[in-house]
C-alpha cells in the first residue's frame, strides 16, 4: 500500500506541475539563501576582516528575520495549493478513498516536494557559498578569495528551520481535510460569493492608520528613535494597507458599476463583476503584495544607498586628514598648540608639513552618539600623499594614562585619520548591503510568486465565467480585453500604493542613513531609481502572468 501511496503522491505533483514547479523553485532557492547565510556568519575567516564582528552580527540578525519570514510566506504559499486542491481530494473520495488514506498521500506528496527543495537548496547553497564569500568580500573591497567549504552547522540549522515548517505545514493539511466534508469538497469551486457589502467605516479605519503610521514617519526627528519608531509606523501601515484594500477595493469596484454606460460593456462587465464577488479574498493578496513591494522598496534604496555614499559617508566622518576628539578641557587654545607640536613632530619625521590646525564642534550624529559634555574635535590638515598622512598619524603620539589621551585638564579620547575610518566604515556598510541583498532577493521571489499564485488561483475561478460569456457572443478579443482590465484593475493597484509607502517613508529613511553619514540627495536619487528599476520588473512580472491567466481561461 505505501509504494501506491507513493506512486499517486508522484502522480499528483507531477499532474499539478503548474503549481508545483515553483513553489519547489522558491523553496530551493530560500534554502540555499537561508544555508549560505549562516554559512558566512559561522565563516571564521571573516573575523579576521576589518570590521568582522560586526559583519558577524549583521549577518546573524538578517538570518533570524529571514528565518521568521520564509515561514511565514511558505506557510501562505502550501494554503493557496492546499485550496487549489480540494475539488480534486472531493475527488478521490468519491472513488472509494476514506480520509487516512488521503492524509497518507499528503503526507507522502509533503514528503516529497520538501525533501527535493531541501536537498538541490542545501547543494545549490554548497555550490554558491564560495560565490558568495568573493561577492561580500568585493563589497568591503577586500582581495577576493574563494572560501568554499561545507558547514555541518549551518546544514543542521537549515534542516531545523525547514523542518519545523515541514511539520506545520503537515499538520495544517490535515487540518484542512478534516474540517470539510465530502459534498464541500466537491462543490468547492462551484460556490460562489456573494457580493460583499459597502464597509465605509472599515475603510476610514484603515485611512487613520495610515494616516498615524505617515505621521509617526514624518514627525519624528531623534535620529535613533527613528529606529524604533519605524518598525511602530511599519504596524500601523501594515493595518491600514489591510483595510484600505479591503473595503475601499469594493468602495472602487462599485463605482465603476455604478457607471451603467462604461460598467454594460464586455471589457468592465465581466471583470468588474467577477472582481467584486471575490475581493474579500483578493483584497488580502493584493495588501500582501502591496506590504512585499515596499518591503523591496525600502530594503534595495537602503541598501543602494548605503553603496553609493560610502565615499560621501567618509568624507563626512573624517573631514581632516587627523581627528583628535578631545573632552573635559579648561583651556582649549593650550591643548591645541599642544596637539600641533605633537602633530609637527610627527610630520617632521614623515617628511611632510602640517597646514592647519583647529577646532571644530561635533556633528549632530555625533553629538547624539556622544555621551560626554563638552566633547570637541581638533582637526588636523597634512600636505603629502595618503600613504604619507597616515604614517604621520600612526606616528603621532598624545600622553597617555589609563589607555586615554591626556594632557593636563584635557582628555584626548580618540585619533583617527580617513585610512584607519575607511576600513572600519566598509564593513559596516558593506555588511548592510549584502544583507541587502539577500532580503531583497528574498522578497522579490516571494512577490513574483504570490503574484503567480493569485493569477493562477482567479484564472481557474473565472474560467467558467468566460467560457459561458464565449457561449452567449463574446470573441477572443473582447475576453483578451476583458482580462486585461481585470488585470490591470487590481495588479497595478499594490504597486501605487507601495510608491506612496515609501514617499511617506523617505524621510525616515534618510534620518536613518543620516546615522550613517548619507545624505538626503543620495537617499532620494537611489529610492527613485529603485523605484523605477522595480517597476519595469513589476511590469515583465505583470506580462507573464497575465499569459498564464489567459491560457487557463482560454482553456477548452
Amino acid at each position: 500500500m505505501k509504494a501506491l501511496y507513493k506512486k499517486l503522491a508522484i502522480q499528483n505533483l507531477t499532474k499539478n506541475r503548474t503549481v508545483y514547479i515553483p513553489y519547489i523553485m522558491a523553496q530551493t532557492l530560500m534554502v540555499a539563501l537561508f544555508y549560505d547565510l549562516l554559512f558566512l556568519e559561522g565563516n571564521k575567516k571573516i573575523l579576521y576582516l576589518p570590521g568582522g564582528e560586526t559583519i558577524q552580527q549583521t549577518l546573524a540578525y538578517g538570518g533570524l528575520l529571514m528565518g521568521v519570514f520564509v515561514m511565514i510566506f511558505l506557510f501562505y504559499v502550501n494554503s493557496v495549493l492546499i485550496k487549489q486542491r480540494k475539488k480534486e481530494f472531493g475527488l478521490y473520495r468519491v472513488l472509494g478513498m476514506e480520509h487516512r488514506h488521503l492524509k497518507k498521500v499528503i503526507f507522502y506528496e509533503t514528503s516529497i516536494a520538501n525533501a527535493v527543495s531541501f536537498v538541490l537548496g542545501i547543494i545549490s547553497g554548497i555550490v554558491f557559498s564560495g560565490l558568495m564569500y568573493m561577492i561580500l568580500l568585493k563589497i568591503l573591497g577586500e582581495k577576493a578569495a574563494l572560501a568554499f567549504g561545507i558547514s555541518g552547522e549551518a546544514i543542521w540549522y537549515t534542516l531545523l528551520q525547514f523542518g519545523f515548517l515541514f511539520l506545520v505545514v503537515l499538520l495544517y493539511n490535515y487540518r484542512q481535510l478534516k474540517k470539510v466534508n465530502l459534498r464541500e469538497l466537491l462543490q468547492e469551486h462551484a460556490q460562489g460569493d456573494r457580493e460583499p457589502k459597502t464597509k465605509k467605516g472599515l475603510m476610514i479605519f484603515g485611512i487613520i492608520c495610515l494616516i498615524i503610521g505617515y505621521g509617526i514617519a514624518l514627525v519624528v526627528r531623534n535620529i535613533f528613535a527613528s529606529l524604533i519608531w519605524f518598525f511602530v509606523a511599519a504596524i500601523f501601515v501594515i493595518i491600514g494597507t489591510y483595510a484600505l484594500f479591503t473595503a475601499g477595493s469594493i468602495i472602487f469596484l462599485k463605482k465603476i458599476k455604478e457607471d451603467k454606460e462604461k460598467y454594460y460593456t464586455p471589457r468592465y462587465f465581466t471583470a468588474v463583476s467577477g472582481l467584486l464577488h471575490r475581493m474579500k479574498r483578493n483584497a488580502a493578496g493584493l495588501a500582501g503584495i502591496c506590504i512585499l513591494s515596499t518591503m523591496i522598496l525600502v530594503t534595495c534604496a537602503m541598501s543602494v544607498s548605503v553603496f553609493f555614499g560610502q565615499q560621501h559617508a567618509i568624507r563626512t566622518i573624517f573631514p581632516s586628514d587627523i581627528i583628535v576628539t578631545m573632552s573635559g578641557t579648561s583651556d582649549p587654545q593650550q591643548d591645541i598648540e599642544y596637539i600641533k607640536g605633537q602633530a609637527e613632530k610627527a610630520a617632521q619625521q614623515t617628511g611632510i608639513s602640517v597646514k592647519e590646525v583647529k577646532l571644530s564642534d561635533l556633528s549632530e550624529v555625533e553629538k547624539s552618539m556622544t555621551l560626554v559634555e563638552g566633547t570637541q574635535n581638533v582637526q588636523i590638515e597634512l600636505s603629502g600623499s595618503d600613504e604619507e598622512k597616515y604614517e604621520c598619524s600612526t606616528r603621532l603620539e598624545l600622553n597617555t594614562e589609563d589607555g586615554s589621551y591626556t594632557y593636563q585638564s584635557a582628555h584626548f579620547i580618540s585619533k583617527q585619520s580617513p585610512q584607519e575610518g575607511a576600513q572600519s566604515i566598509r564593513a559596516t556598510y558593506g555588511g548592510f548591503l549584502f544583507l541587502g541583498i539577500f532580503l531583497g532577493a528574498m522578497f522579490m521571489v516571494a512577490t513574483v510568486l504570490m503574484i503567480y499564485y493569485k493569477q493562477i488561483s482567479e484564472g481557474y475561478e473565472d474560467r467558467q465565467r468566460y467560457v459561458i460569456m464565449k457561449k452567449v457572443g463574446m470573441n477572443d478579443e473582447e475576453v483578451r480585453e476583458s482580462i486585461q482590465t481585470q488585470v490591470l484593475l487590481v495588479f497595478f493597484l499594490p504597486l501605487v500604493m507601495a510608491a506612496v509607502h515609501i514617499l511617506a517613508a523617505l524621510k525616515i529613511m534618510v534620518q536613518i542613513c543620516g546615522i550613517l553619514s548619507i545624505g538626503f540627495g543620495t537617499v532620494f536619487l537611489c529610492t527613485i531609481g529603485t523605484v523605477l528599476v522595480f517597476s519595469l520588473i513589476y511590469k515583465g512580472v505583470y506580462k507573464q502572468t497575465a499569459k498564464v491567466y489567459y491560457t487557463i481561461v482560454d482553456q477548452q
